[in-house]
């Protein structure tokens, strides 16, 4: 969730995997259950359906499938989680805000300022502000236009099958970071865009999906 999203973990996942041959990769079951309720849509309006059902019944029969941890390429799922779940789970927020933090510290931030670059969802559940600030940093927030241009990059383009230039995507960054030291992109569909970018990605900008990339195969690889 979504579709290009789930895409681009797994080619990152099997890229950042050092293998000689197919026996070196991580057995993997991927789930592409894209029919899912829209998360962002139901924080917003709670009338609308709810996606847990889905999410801890998809952890369910990844656990029946023979899984012995999970990933969910999806940001803004992880405010509909119950504490007991079916599987154990690398969290996917909680390793991208501590990959921001440390990235933060490293270039010397004494408490570090985070920018957090996500869904109406996302921010509204308060995921990422609560780890960052668990963490000791502080989280910041784009402003009301910054975040309508996050919304219309993820919606209007990526999810929507629409090409959204690198030039594009790296301005937005760099327009929107004001005196952050890190920008955490706390969204999948920013990722499918980091990734488009490779190189040209600013130092000091964060992939969430990247970190837990690099977290799976530290700890599965």
């Amino acid at each position: 969730m979504g579709p290009a999203a789930t895409v681009a973990f797994l080619d990152a996942l099997v890229r950042a995997t050092p293998a000689g041959r197919d026996q070196d990769h991580i057995d993997t079951v991927v789930l592409g259950h894209a029919s899912t309720p829209d998360r962002t849509a139901r924080l917003l309006d709670p009338d609308l359906p709810d996606p847990t059902p889905y999410l801890v019944g998809d952890l369910e029969l990844l656990a029946r499938l023979g899984a012995t941890c999970a990933v969910i390429a999806c940001n803004t799922s992880h405010a509909f989680l119950p504490a007991e779940l079916p599987l154990p789970l690398l969290s996917l927020v909680r390793v991208g805000a501590g990959a921001a933090v440390d990235r933060a510290r490293a270039q010397g931030a004494a408490r570090p300022r985070v920018l957090v670059l996500a869904t109406d969802g996302t921010v509204l559940s308060r995921v990422y502000q609560d780890a960052l600030a668990d963490l000791g940093a502080e989280p910041l927030l784009p402003d009301e236009d910054g975040q309508r241009a996050v919304m219309a990059m993820i919606y209007q383009g990526v999810k929507a099958g629409v090409h959204v230039p690198t030039g594009h995507f790296l301005e937005l960054v760099g327009r929107l970071r004001g005196e952050a030291d890190t920008v955490l992109l706390g969204c999948t569909e920013l990722s499918v865009l980091a990734e488009q970018a490779g190189h040209a990605l600013p130092r000091y900008a964060v992939d969430a999906q990247a970190a837990l990339v690099a977290r799976v195969v530290d700890e599965l690889g």
